[in-house]
């Protein structure tokens, strides 16, 4: 036997001992790339500086603007901004403003003149665009009289003063008068103090009746203060909004006031028809002309006995002791569509006289969406305009690009809310299926000021950064 006496190694462990370090160097690399190609950035990912501590705002590098708002971008919960474009719209108002085509087409780009249409994504090159957009609008109608109009909600305190800064687009300095029975609560003298500055005729009484009981008392309180000229009465919800007191005035004209007239709108939804039958829903209006509201006063009593709340009660009673029925008016809108309405309020389709839920069962600021009409009046609102670039604007509400062409005479409706697509056919038909991959700028905010509305509209995007458009609409 051979002892190793001088410490040498072995020439087979030696080997050994040199491949497993190797596989153990190969594996480390392995890992080391995997984790690499893991962790490093995406090309997608929006390369963003800190901007401003004050505000903790991050701004895309891509964005190079000077004098940025930060103040403005926190009030629009803009924590991270990817792109900022602001542009000039001068509204002209003119005859040929009030042509039929539901979307007026226009020779210029809405964004980047030197971009193409699908690259919205791109690093913008300024953020103020130098190039103002002329759009023509209709001749704005006088301020409407509604004094042959009087409307009545059943509703809280505190709800009623939340309402009153919508109330004021439709019923301020418009002679209409609004009577409330409100149950008890504090704060009567400064509801009562907003409603006159903001030009509201309200007549508050407090009620202490169950909201049901109450609110069919408001058929016999509206007939017991109706004055000379008053020819029509409409109950309504506190989330009731007509976006055109002139349109609804003209709407009316064409009905025979002197006679017995129930007007107003079934559901859009066939199974709200199902459940509480045809009748006119109250968010949309029900509209009750004086002939029939002097029919129903007689009997009150004997229909405020009965055992059925709400608005099928006023249709109950009626159906029962007239021989009037209702009167569908398509425009008056109980909307019982929930979440994305979207669809509803692009549709290349003649604007609504009313919206309800616009608070509950969806979201649209309609104060803010109608704050434009300031500029261009209230036919101008919900006007659609589509760009050289396809983008379209439909005005207070969204600026859109479909992922698709779109034929500008098509007036189905994009299915974009809830619910299967037949329950909507009979009033919202014909519809269309979503377009899930279109590109949408949703209105946030708007504000009035001195010669002009500024508006903003912000396309979401908590990873990448969102995306802002500031419209600032001024007279031609």
């Amino acid at each position: 036997m051979l002892l190793n006496l001088g410490g040498g190694s072995n020439p087979s462990s030696t080997s050994c001992l040199l491949k497993k370090k190797l596989r153990f160097i190969a594996f480390a690399f392995a890992v080391t790339t995997c984790l690499t190609f893991i962790l490093w950035p995406r090309s997608e990912v929006v390369e963003t500086v800190q901007q401003d501590l004050t505000f903790n705002i991050t701004v895309s590098s891509d964005v190079m603007c000077d004098g940025l708002d930060f103040g403005l971008l926190h009030r629009l919960e803009v924590n991270k901004l990817a792109s900022f474009t602001q542009r000039e719209i001068i509204a002209v108002q003119s005859d040929s403003g009030s042509q039929s085509a539901k979307i007026q087409r226009l020779d210029i780009p809405l964004l980047n003149a030197n971009s193409k249409a699908s690259n919205w994504t791109q690093p913008q090159e300024r953020c103020f665009n130098s190039v103002p957009v002329v759009v023509q609008v209709p001749v704005a109608p006088k301020r409407a009289d509604a004094s042959h109009i009087d409307f009545g909600v059943a509703t809280t305190m505190s709800r009623l003063n939340e309402s009153l800064d919508a109330f004021s687009h439709w019923a301020g300095y418009t002679n209409t008068r609004i009577f409330a029975l409100v149950e008890p609560g504090e704060g009567k003298t400064e509801v009562q103090a907003k409603a006159e500055e903001l030009g509201i005729s309200l007549y508050m009484t407090i009620s202490g009746e169950e909201y049901n009981h109450r609110y069919f008392s408001l058929v016999s309180h509206l007939a017991d203060n109706a004055r000379e000229t008053t020819r029509w009465s409409c109950i309504i919800d506190d989330d009731t909004f007509f976006p055109s007191m002139s349109a609804l005035v003209d709407a009316l004209h064409q009905y025979d006031d002197s006679k017995p007239v129930y007007l107003g709108s079934v559901s859009e939804s066939i199974r709200q028809v199902g459940s509480f039958g045809i009748m006119a829903f109250g968010g949309a209006g029900v509209f009750l002309s004086r002939p029939l509201l002097d029919q129903l006063k007689p009997v009150h009593r004997s229909c405020q006995s009965m055992d059925i709340t709400g608005d099928r009660k006023i249709s109950y009673c009626i159906y029962k002791h007239t021989d009037t029925k209702l009167t569908v008016e398509h425009r008056l809108r109980q909307l019982d569509i929930g979440g994305d309405a979207s669809g509803f309020f692009e549709a290349a389709r003649e604007p609504p006289l009313s919206v309800h839920h616009w608070k509950s069962w969806f979201d649209v600021d309609m104060t803010k969406l109608s704050a434009v009409s300031e500029i261009c009046g209230d036919s101008c609102i919900l006007s659609k305009w589509y760009f050289s670039d396809k983008w379209i604007l439909t005005n207070g509400f969204s600026i859109i690009h479909y992922s698709t062409d779109v034929d500008l005479e098509d007036n189905t409706m994009e299915h974009t809310w809830g619910g299967n697509y037949e329950t909507f056919l009979h009033e919202l038909g014909p519809l269309r299926s979503k377009d899930k991959k279109k590109f949408s700028y949703q209105l946030q905010d708007a504000i009035v000021e001195a010669g002009r509305v500024r508006q903003w509209y912000i396309h979401r995007d908590s990873y990448k950064g969102d995306r802002v458009i500031e419209l600032v609409w001024r007279r031609g």
